[in-house]
Parts: C-alpha cells; structure tokens; sequence
C-alpha cells in the first residue's frame, strides 16, 4: 500500500472540505494517508500552500504533486479534476523529477530554510534600514530580498530583479526602494553575510510566512541550502510560456 501525505490549508473552509473529499476517494483507492512513510506528497491549494510544504517536505525528502486550488497557482502542476489520472500516470513512473535550489539563513542561532526567498526589512512604517553586505556594499533602503531561482518570479520581480529559469542553483539579492538610484540587482554563487548596521525594528522573513525579529549589528549569514525542494512533473514544462501566462512577459500576441 502506498502512503501519500495530503497539505492544504486547514483555515479556508473550502479547501479543507474539499480535502476531507479527496482523502476519503484516496482511500477508496487503496492509498494510506500519512507523512509518515509517505512517497508523494498532494498539496491542495496555491503557492502559499507549497512554499509551506516544501520547507516540511524537504527534510524529509518527499516530492510535491501540487493540485491548484485557488491563488496564482504559478507552481502547481495540476487541476483537481486531473488527480486520478495524474496519480496513474505517477504509478506508471510516466513523470519527471524536478530538483529546485532552496536559500537558507542561519541567524540567532537558528537555521531557516525557504523556498522562494528571504527577506530583510522595517517592520515600522516609512523606515529605511542600512544593511552591509560584508565584503560588496552598504544599502539603504526598505530592505534587502535574497531569492531563489524560484523565488525571482515573486517579491524579486516586483522589485526589479531579474528572471532566473528553475534550474538555476544561483542567489539574487534585491533592494527594495533603495536610496541610489545606481543601485542594481546581484547575482551570487558563493554565501554572504549580511550586517544590521541601523534598524531597530527589522525583521527578516522566510518565504513571507516564518519570522524572526533582529537586533542592531546582528550577522545574518545567507547561503544556498543543501535541501532540495522536488516537485512531480507530469507534461512538457515550458517556463517562459507559464511566466508569460503568468505575468504578461514578452511579446504579447
């Protein structure tokens, strides 16, 4: 008997009938629902819903077939109305495996692994901090966005930083709202380390749901993990045509 493990977020109400529906069909098939043991992982909802399964599921090396259920689904893989076939054609071994690089930040102590990005900002309102990148700058600015391959498709984007294709094992660090305009986007292969030089209310954030509150002169070493996010692909994956899609890249026909 194989054992699928289900995520969803439990707080909409919606997705979470709609998971207690889809275990019970899981079931009826001949499926064990655990994480515990569990060879794929079905995750039901939009990125948000696999960002999070990706920092649990890493760890314990487990790939994420994501069913879109609301939100961008820029990650997701299929529809719900796909599962049954999707899960015979996972049984067939008829799928790809695809590895995404993680970004990790060991701060306080503590070791805090992301898929799309982390983040360093003001907590206040209108607040510049001034963060040293040892050995490159210092920037002022509302803050600093580290990101991943995958992440440079998120708040990256938003804030001018370049594209990278999913297969990229590369870092690019961001400002956000910087006080120059020369500064630019960059493109790091090796680990950083970051200093709080002011901003007394900063904060640093993984993936936009973890957090931890940091201090004046604080260190922040930022480097790519060891842990790799693994996601189940199922048809042809054309990235420059899903980020088109998306948000309106390229020519436009």
């Amino acid at each position: 008997m194989t054992t699928i493990a289900v995520i969803y977020k439990k707080e909409d109400k919606l997705i979470a009938g709609t998971a207690v529906q889809v275990i019970k069909e899981l079931k009826k098939m001949g499926y064990k629902i655990n994480l515990a043991g569990a060879k794929l992982a079905i995750t039901l909802g939009g990125d948000g819903t696999i960002l999070r399964a990706a920092r649990i599921l890493a760890k314990k090396n487990i790939p994420i077939l994501g069913v879109h259920m609301g939100g961008l689904g820029f990650l997701s893989e299929i529809e719900l109305h796909d599962l049954g076939d999707a899960l015979d054609q996972i049984k067939k071994k008829k799928f790809k495996l695809e590895q995404r690089t993680m970004i990790e930040a060991l701060v306080a102590g503590r070791q805090l692994v992301g898929l799309n990005d982390i983040v360093i900002s003001n907590s206040g309102i209108a607040r510049v901090i001034k963060l040293e990148l040892k050995g490159i700058a210092e920037y002022t600015s509302d803050g600093l966005i580290f990101s991943t391959a995958t992440g440079s498709t998120a708040y990256n984007l938003s804030a001018g930083g370049p594209i990278l294709t999913p297969e990229s094992r590369s870092l690019v660090i961001s400002a956000i709202c910087p006080h120059s305009i020369n500064t630019r986007p960059l493109v790091i292969e090796e680990p950083i380390t970051a200093v709080l030089n002011r901003g007394k209310k900063a904060i640093l954030t993984v993936d936009g749901q973890e957090f931890v509150t940091l201090h004046e002169r604080q260190k922040i070493r930022i480097q790519r993990s060891k842990l790799k996010a693994k996601f189940i692909r199922l048809k042809g994956y054309n990235f420059f045509k899903r980020v088109g899609e998306a948000f309106g890249f390229g020519p436009q026909v």
